[in-house]
């Protein structure tokens, strides 16, 4: 039996092996390790450790410090008290890992950094490395802040909301490691009272920021209160009558003083434009200039869905009540009904047409007026929509063929001389070439039709036409509606025809623009050339 175990024994001590069992690093049972021999450990182990102060050197008893190493969160794996001097220390973070480290005490600000463990923590000749944060100090938390918000009209800017952060609200004076902290108090929100005093609470005061935040020499304060002030609408009205605030405050400046004034900035839009403008809308031809290319003026450009809203957006908050808008139709004879609904800030008005008063295919004018809340300036604006899809064309018909009696000749007849006018069933862009327009009947003859946009100037077909309300006839590049004289009054050999008796037709033709500059083409409202195959037809009536 002694032959036996003698002979066992060695196997099971080789199979063993040095063990490390309290994970220090070294073997167990070799008390002075002088050899490569002994085990190194697989997962070398360090420290984490420090100092908590206030901000007078005191040591701050039973201030928390966690440790948040990788997706690691184990609640209450790496957490510790301070002691009595202060004094915390971690054990057991795996070397080489980069820890954050959060410091908190009531009454105290909260203060994270982050720190790495040396990648040698447990070897010869380091028995676990340590991450020092040396000195840590924390703000107390106990004090109030006031400051006083002005308009840039001089009134208290009552309803202000304002946000506060206070830096640096901790210091860490690290001993030879390399650490990165965040150190900054959010106060909760406050809003401005009736004589625009806002207050944070619970946030450290100018003398405990000052004393860490200014350097030895003096010459620079690195110590400072963040505040921020949203845009005010002090009498509730809508408009925004004061813009905002963000700047630092040096809290040294504030330690003197005992309060600060601050004045808000002057209301005007993003781009800080000074002038009254409307800078955005799905109308364009509200924008165009003399400048303005031909093609902004198209109607394709100014396609308006049925039933789609006219967006407006201003450069400065309009005036309450102070916008008006008028809608009319081509004739420009009666206003069409609008909602007008604005945004709470007042630079964004939405103006809903009435969807019975609109037709696909038509023109619409809108003429605008508004007054700007900051400055007072006038503004007004014309322009023109096409009410239409765009995903759903329509092929360009004509809707009728009438006749305008002259004063002379028998009434309710064409006579030579007398205009005949035609009307398609939407807008149509002109071309350079006048359209080709037969009269059928006793005798064929072929004429040459011209745009007639309103108001016509063309005395013996439209009279002294004229509008009632003021569009914009500058911007027009299309109409429904086209004109043509029939023959001259002293044409013998055209005889007067007469609608009630005659089966005389109108036909228009598009066939000449086949060999054209497609740049010639006839457009609908849809951007659509019409196609030189075109051949429309009607009866004539008065």
């Amino acid at each position: 039996m002694k032959k036996h175990w003698a002979v066992v024994l060695p196997l099971l001590v080789l199979a063993c092996g040095p063990k490390d069992e309290n994970g220090d690093g070294i073997a167990d049972g070799i008390r002075d390790p002088d050899s490569v021999s002994v085990v190194a450990p697989a997962n070398p182990k360090g420290t984490v450790s420090g100092q908590v102060l206030d901000t007078a050197m005191q040591p701050l008893a039973g201030a928390s410090v966690r440790l948040t190493i990788g997706s690691d969160t184990a609640e209450g794996k790496y957490v510790v008290q301070t002691d009595g001097l202060g004094n915390f220390m971690i054990k057991n973070v795996p070397a080489g890992s980069t820890v954050l480290v959060t410091i908190a005490k009531e009454g105290y600000a909260t203060l994270r950094a982050s720190a790495t463990v040396p990648s040698s923590a447990g070897n010869i000749p380091i028995n676990d490395g340590n991450a020092s944060l040396g000195l840590v100090m924390l703000t107390k938390t106990q004090s109030k802040v006031s400051f006083t918000l002005l308009t840039d009209k001089g009134q208290p800017a009552v309803g202000a909301q304002a946000f506060l952060e206070a830096y640096p609200a901790g210091l860490i004076s690290a001993a030879g490691t390399t650490v990165q902290a965040t150190s900054t108090v959010t106060a909760t929100p406050a809003v401005a009272d009736a004589m625009g005093v806002v207050t944070f609470n619970n946030v450290p005061s100018p003398s405990e920021l000052t004393r860490i935040g200014t350097p030895p020499s003096g010459n620079t304060s690195t110590a400072y209160y963040r505040l921020w002030v949203d845009p005010v609408d002090v009498n509730g009205d809508g408009v925004i009558d004061s813009g905002g605030y963000a700047a630092p405050i040096d809290a040294s400046l504030l330690l003197k003083s005992g309060s600060q004034i601050i004045t808000l900035n002057p209301a005007k839009n993003s781009t800080g434009s000074a002038s009254f403008t409307l800078v955005a809308t799905n109308v364009p031809s509200l924008q165009l200039t003399a400048s303005s290319p031909a093609e902004a003026k198209k109607p394709l450009r100014n396609l308006l869905r049925p039933g789609e809203p006219i967006f407006l957006g201003f450069s400065q908050p309009v005036a309450r009540d102070s916008l008006i808008a008028i809608l009319t139709g081509e004739q420009g004879q009666t206003p069409i009904d609008l909602t007008v609904t604005s945004s709470e800030t007042g630079d964004v008005y939405m103006l809903t047409p009435s969807v019975t008063n609109v037709l696909e295919g038509q023109e619409y004018n809108l003429i605008l007026r508004a007054t700007s809340a900051y400055s007072g300036a006038v503004q007004t604006w014309k322009g023109y929509f096409v009410s239409g899809d765009v995903k759903t064309p329509r092929p360009l018909q004509l809707d009728s063929v009438t006749f305008k009696d002259g004063t002379t000749g028998t009434a309710g007849v064409l006579d030579p001389g007398e205009c005949v006018i035609l009307t398609f069933n939407q807008v149509v862009t002109a071309s350079a070439y006048q359209l080709d327009v037969e009269v059928l009947g006793t005798v064929t003859k072929e004429y040459k039709a011209l745009p007639a946009p309103y108001p016509s100037a063309v005395t013996g077909c439209f009279g002294t036409e004229a509008v009632k309300i003021p569009i914009d006839t500058a911007s027009f590049q299309a109409t429904p509606r086209f004109y043509f004289a029939y023959g001259l009054s002293s044409d013998t050999t055209l005889p007067p025809i007469n609608p009630n008796n005659t089966t005389a037709r109108i036909r228009v033709n598009f066939t000449r623009f086949q060999g054209q500059d497609f740049s010639q083409y006839y457009e609908t409202a849809w951007g659509a050339p019409v196609p030189s195959t075109t051949v429309l037809e009607r009866a004539l009536s008065r």
